[in-house]
């Protein structure tokens, strides 16, 4: 039996659908909304779940049958001003040839989405190969995003758009630690000598402010003149990722790189939109191995720290919202650690039992006096170079 006063059903001639017509609850959007269905049936099934809900007193979905093209197309809308929005669509279009851009958005069951997840698992990458030229299997970031996109959007629909009732559960690969890699005085040399030789006329001034201010890709890319004061020093960013704006002090290396470069300063300082081929020719020339542009910023950070630059002095040059996220170079400071070692041991000489040995007068405790005063030596080839220099 149709469901009364609550919700209505009628047979929409001029589009050959049914439609439930029902009032929502106050503050829940529109005072009414008016779902189409395919069939009768689909229409009260939903018509009585509507009653249900709003005999309950709880907000009713604004349109059940909204699909995976449509949900996507009101959420670019919601997020126009979003930076990473070109991110977003290009997954957004991966989203919808997995699943297919009509599925409803109720139908993207758990099962289904880790369906998907386990093709993902067993794929290969596109560009990524191994030593022998072989692809090599999609890494936990890449399998990640799309989910993380899909299930930010199925949130949207439960928590702000009332499409569906329940959010199904996504389980996302664990992804290792952020690595931080930089480059020995050598691997630096080739590369920039092979940007140096690049046919990209702007691939090595690019790449030394990328070296020297540990400026992320797009804040580089995205400079203009305007943004740029030789007078102070400083390279002024209106749009970074943590949404904050800030100074980077320029370098002398920098300052050399940028009053060197040709034409007018307006504008873009950078004519070229990307770098990308340019960028992996160099990487190959220079013989680098698994070594990406954003490294740079880890090159850079990680020797500030190995040459004794204080850790909250880098957290604003790098523009983190929160110095935890720079507590990652911490252990590369020359006396991190080591320093809090040498201040908290025992005062004097200790003596270390000697092991494998027995006294020519049988005592047992016979010991050699070990000096633990005199100088170490460095943990790693790294700081051996700071050491020296």
């Amino acid at each position: 039996m149709k469901p009364k006063r609550l919700a209505v059903i009628r047979f929409r001639q001029s589009r050959s659908k049914w439609e439930v017509d029902h009032p929502n609850p106050r503050g829940a959007g529109p005072a009414r909304s008016r779902p189409l269905f395919a069939t009768e049936a689909e229409a009260t099934e939903h018509a009585a779940k509507v009653v249900k809900i709003l005999e309950a007193g709880m907000p009713v979905a604004d349109d059940p049958t909204m699909t995976l093209e449509r949900a996507f197309e009101r959420y670019f809308r919601a997020k126009a001003r979003k930076r990473s929005l070109p991110e977003d669509r290009r997954l957004a279009e991966h989203l919808k040839a997995a699943f297919g851009k009509d599925t409803r958005l109720k139908d993207l069951t758990a099962g289904r989405i880790a369906a998907y997840r386990e093709r993902r698992l067993a794929a290969t990458s596109v560009r990524r190969k191994d030593a022998a030229g072989n692809a090599t299997p999609l890494s936990a970031a890449s399998i990640n995003r799309p989910l993380a996109l899909l299930r930010h959007l199925l949130r949207l629909a439960h928590d702000e758009w009332g499409v569906v009732t329940t959010v199904p559960k996504i389980t996302l690969e664990r992804e290792p630690e952020g690595r931080i890699k930089w480059l020995e005085p050598d691997e630096e040399a080739r590369l920039l000598s092979a940007c140096a030789d690049s046919d990209n006329e702007n691939l090595l001034s690019i790449v030394t402010v990328a070296m020297e201010t540990g400026m992320r890709y797009g804040e580089i890319m995205g400079m203009t003149w305007e943004r740029v004061d030789l007078s102070r020093g400083v390279i002024r960013l209106e749009r970074t990722k943590s949404g904050r704006r800030r100074e980077v002090p320029m370098r002398q290396v920098v300052y050399d790189a940028l009053t060197k470069l040709a034409g007018a300063r307006e504008g873009s300082v950078w004519p070229e939109r990307s770098i990308r081929t340019a960028w992996e020719t160099v990487v190959e020339r220079a013989k680098l191995d698994d070594f990406h542009f954003h490294d740079l910023r880890h090159h850079f950070a990680s020797w500030f720290m190995m040459r004794g630059g204080e850790l909250l002095a880098l957290s604003k040059i790098l523009g983190h919202a929160k110095v935890s996220m720079t507590e990652k170079y911490a252990h590369l400071a020359p006396d991190h650690l080591r320093g809090e070692m040498s201040r908290t041991e025992r005062s004097g000489r200790a003596v270390e039992p000697l092991l494998g040995t027995s006294s020519p007068s049988g005592d047992e405790h016979a010991a050699q006096v070990v000096d633990f005063t005199a100088e170490r030596r460095g943990s790693s080839e790294a700081e051996q170079l700071i050491r020296n220099q």
